[in-house]
């Protein structure tokens, strides 16, 4: 399961007022969180790649086995979260990313027939 960490406030550096910062400042912060996340979904990309693993050949072919059924160790419950949860973390940086460029329109309203 994931874990939320908290970030210290000043990340190493003085707080300044909003007005001060230069973009290099905001530039690095974007580049915390993004890589924060980025680690995140990494991670469960990794857990949900090893419950396919066995059943896939190097080739990238099925096994007769994965061909009978998949059955996640896990057990489904858990396996399913972990897809939403990459979804969340994916749909997160898009967001994101978007908000930190004004020349890109909202992503808001594009996937709310699927969630």
């Amino acid at each position: 399961m994931t874990r939320a960490f908290e970030l210290p406030e000043d990340l190493g550096m003085p707080q300044m007022p909003q007005a001060d910062r230069t973009a290099q400042q905001t530039l690095r912060d974007f580049r915390f969180v993004v890589a924060s996340v980025d680690e995140n979904a990494l991670r469960l990309w990794s857990e949900i790649w090893q419950e396919f693993q066995a059943g896939v050949t190097p080739a990238g072919e099925f096994t007769p086995a994965m061909s009978e059924g998949f059955k996640p160790s896990c057990g489904w419950p858990e396996f399913l979260e972990k897809f939403w949860l990459l979804r969340h973390y994916l749909e997160y940086l898009l967001r994101f990313s978007r908000e930190a460029s004004p020349s890109q329109p909202s992503t808001d309203t594009q996937h709310e027939e699927t969630r």
